[in-house]
């Protein structure tokens, strides 16, 4: 069956940057004494004027407290290759390093860095000067061999790109800061243009705690939906993007329009509403139950949407799912011309371990909006007995044993399930069943720090792994799955979070990649 990616968060610390840019990987600014004296973060964000990108438009700048002027840093991307990076800019200022990154020389608009790449020191920039009549902007940050690659026709490093290449989708959750969103303006999306691609996320304030500050806000967002839809044209995969569960009508009709407009036209779109919006752990979860959007919607077909005269108590959260999906689904749809539309999949997401809510927001949007597939997880993991057998066995746990122990845990999900029974109903709709999230799951009991976690990070580079996703993967293909999306492309193996990368990092061998090399054997062949 097709076969494609969840493509992992990125960030200035983690394994798989996948841009040439350096700067696309850059922290929200933070400020220091311009003097380079006192400590690390001044916390004078708030004295300094950006432009519409995300530039200072003056540095330095009046500090404030009693503070002496202060000049504004960010941390890159420190696990690429160490060696000499050039950073282009426009405008009239000066440059400092920051941490592990080394000022070589500088010239208007050129400079060199030595930077070590070594993972254990942060590495930076400063912007020590900066003339407001012609301020520092557009900053691109290269390995020194890639100073005169044209960035807007080749913003990604080549084994990421050729990693790409071999899935029909890619699905841009993690892009685009989905988990937690605050997005809900079209008009204060993220640009192209904007100086970092970073996607951040909080909590808006509605509960009181840890509210989002205005500077926090401007960098709210995920990266530009532009390059998600560059790097599938590039690759040639159907693209597959999230909508912010807070989005605007307005919002969602652009959102279509921009796709349909940028994305090639010979490329599908599988277009999905938040995620795992029944999820507690996830900040979009608790503003479900509680908007009063979503209640209004349920009231409207008749449903009860509250639990008490105040509306405070949302009630029915299978139903409130259910409406927001059909209601932004349709209003996608109908934003593309009726020509086109085959090319849209509207994915109706469902919680594959409790089948009542599954059909429940499953019929409720396919009364109120419709969708074109049903999508579920299909990850496989350790439980109770798992667990015990490994608690019991602690440091001594080899990888073999994890594996054999999931040889148990997969053969018992070949024998149906919550997962059929979505997948018969769907079916019986005429709706696709999907995979968005699959592969395995295999962390140490409470994310805890245990004795056994090293064998589970072992386990993942064993050849029995690639057994057991073939194992899964023939599931799949028998409860009629038509687009299965590994999660996720790349990350670290042995972290009590999770072994969760299909490889360590994107130029890593195949042959040092069992689950990876399962995915491409059973993928049907790209044409």
């Amino acid at each position: 069956m097709p076969i494609g990616m969840n493509l992992a968060a990125f960030s200035d610390y983690a394994d798989g940057f996948p841009f040439r840019n350096l700067m696309w990987g850059a922290r929200p600014w933070m400020t220091h004494n311009a003097d380079g004296s006192g400590g690390w973060s001044t916390n004078q964000e708030s004295t300094v004027t950006f432009d519409a990108n995300g530039y200072p438009l003056e540095i330095p700048v009046k500090g404030v407290g009693g503070r002496p002027p202060q000049s504004v840093f960010t941390l890159l991307p420190n696990t690429l290759k160490p060696g000499k990076y050039v950073m282009l800019y426009d405008g009239d200022g000066s440059i400092a390093g920051v941490m592990e990154t080394r000022v070589v020389s500088q010239s208007k608009g050129r400079v060199l860095l030595q930077m070590s790449h070594n993972r254990k020191i942060n590495e930076g920039i400063s912007i020590a000067r900066s003339n407001p009549a012609d301020p520092v902007r557009n900053i691109r940050i290269v390995a020194l061999a890639d100073e005169h690659v044209d960035l807007a026709a080749n913003p990604f490093l080549p084994e990421f790109v050729k990693f790409c290449s071999a899935f029909h989708a890619l699905r841009f959750m993690d892009w685009g800061a989905t988990n937690g969103s605050v997005e809900e303006e079209w008009a204060s999306r993220r640009r192209p243009t904007f100086y970092t691609m970073i996607g951040t996320s909080g909590d808006p304030g509605e509960t009181g705690e840890h509210a989002m500050t205005p500077y926090q806000r401007r960098f709210s967002g995920g990266a530009a939906h532009e390059v998600m839809i560059a790097l599938c044209n590039k690759v040639g995969a159907d693209a597959w993007f999230c909508i912010p569960h807070r989005a605007t009508d307005e919002y969602i009709t652009e959102f279509a329009k921009l796709i349909h407009a940028k994305l090639d036209p010979k490329l599908k779109v599988y277009i999905e509403v938040s995620n795992e919006i029944w999820n507690w752990q996830f900040k979009q979860a608790h503003w479900m139950l509680h908007s009063r959007r979503l209640g209004d919607l349920v009231e409207a077909k008749g449903g009860k949407a509250w639990d008490d005269p105040a509306k405070t108590k949302g009630a029915n959260h299978p139903e409130r799912i259910g409406m927001l999906f059909g209601h932004a689904l349709q209003t996608f749809h109908t934003a593309w011309p009726a020509r086109d539309r085959g090319r849209v999949i509207r994915v109706c997401a469902t919680q594959t371990g409790w089948l009542d809510v599954a059909l429940r927001t499953i019929d409720t949007c396919v009364a109120n909006g419709g969708c074109d597939a049903v999508a579920q997880t299909a990850y496989f993991g350790p439980g109770g007995p798992e667990y015990d057998r490994w608690q019991a066995r602690g440091a001594a746990l080899t990888g073999e044993e994890v594996i054999n122990d999931m040889r148990s845990v997969v053969h018992q999900q070949t024998l149906g399930g919550a997962a059929l029974d979505a997948a018969r109903h769907a079916q019986k709709l005429g709706l696709k069943y999907i995979v968005y999230e699959g592969g395995q799951h295999i962390q140490p009991k409470g994310q805890a720090d245990l004795p056994y976690n090293p064998a589970l990070g072992a386990a993942q580079s064993l050849p029995g792994m690639e057994d057991l996703y073939l194992d899964i993967l023939r599931t799949e293909v028998h409860l009629g799955c038509s687009l299965f999306c590994a999660f996720n492309s790349v990350g670290g193996y042995g972290s009590r979070f999770g072994s969760w990368g299909h490889k360590v990092s994107y130029d890593q061998p195949d042959s040092e990649s069992p689950k990876f090399r399962a995915l491409v054997a059973a993928n049907v062949p790209r044409t």
